[in-house]
């Protein structure tokens, strides 16, 4: 993430905290946020899209940017994404390469949440996988809830590890949006989306067992389908999500 959508993450925090926004509030469209904080709309998205995942705002496709919940007090004593992120920046690699990456990494916990979840956290992963079904109608909300249902299955490991590593690379392994039928209306079709809500329940279902075999083979099924669907319509190892976040 850049230095600048860093300070504009920051500054959308005090924003909301300084003003008192209640949840609910409306922010602003791209462009009104774009205006208001001196940036080009690819960092005002970047930001939007990090707090996103982090539950403090959500965006309405074609309404705009509202207040989802009041950003958490800064840690002291956290690390600094940014810094620890900066050698992997500098990587030279492609999005299929990253795609690979996370089905290393899911797969494998998925295999450790059957194992070792708490049933609160099994609990939360079958909340937002049903949260997902809930609302198939609203394409702005799938991206960030399919993000916390990835994100309480990386937290069921029980790997302080697994979990920071999740929460650091989320944005880079992630596609945003990924859910969005107007930028990739050949990818994201009815089909899909219900097939990604069978999938969930496989995984969901799997992990309730706790048969960590078939819990890793769910989630390599479900990642495995997605990934061949990008590189099916990629050209030249270009991925259909290529142009997200990259527009002036």
């Amino acid at each position: 993430m850049s230095t600048l959508a860093s300070r504009t993450i920051q500054a959308l925090k005090a924003h909301i905290v300084d003003n008192q926004l209640e949840k609910g509030h409306k922010l602003g469209s791209l462009n009104e946020l774009a205006q208001q904080f001196g940036v080009s709309r690819t960092v005002i998205r970047e930001a939007v899209s990090a707090l996103r995942s982090e539950g403090v705002v959500e965006a309405r496709h074609g309404v705009g940017v509202f207040v989802h919940d009041k950003p958490k007090p800064e840690d002291p004593y956290s690390y600094d994404p940014e810094l620890v992120l900066a050698p992997l920046q500098r990587l030279k690699t492609s999005f299929m390469d990253l795609l690979e990456l996370r089905m290393a990494f899911e797969v494998h916990a998925a295999g450790l949440a059957a194992a070792r979840r708490s049933w609160a956290q099994e609990s939360n992963i079958w909340d937002a996988a049903r949260q997902f079904e809930a609302s198939l109608d609203d394409e702005a909300a799938l991206d960030h809830l399919d993000f916390v249902f990835h994100r309480s299955i990386a937290e069921a490991t029980n790997n302080g590890a697994f979990i920071e590593f999740f929460s650091l690379m989320s944005l880079q392994i992630l596609p945003q949006p990924a859910f969005s039928k107007q930028l990739n209306p050949a990818l994201i079709t009815p089909d899909y989306v219900q097939n990604t809500v069978r999938e969930h329940r496989a995984i969901c279902e799997a992990i309730s067992t706790g048969n960590s075999d078939q819990a890793r083979e769910a989630m390599r099924a479900h990642l495995n389908r997605s990934h061949l669907r990008y590189r099916g319509f990629s050209n030249g190892g270009a991925s259909p999500l290529s142009n997200v976040a990259r527009d002036e």
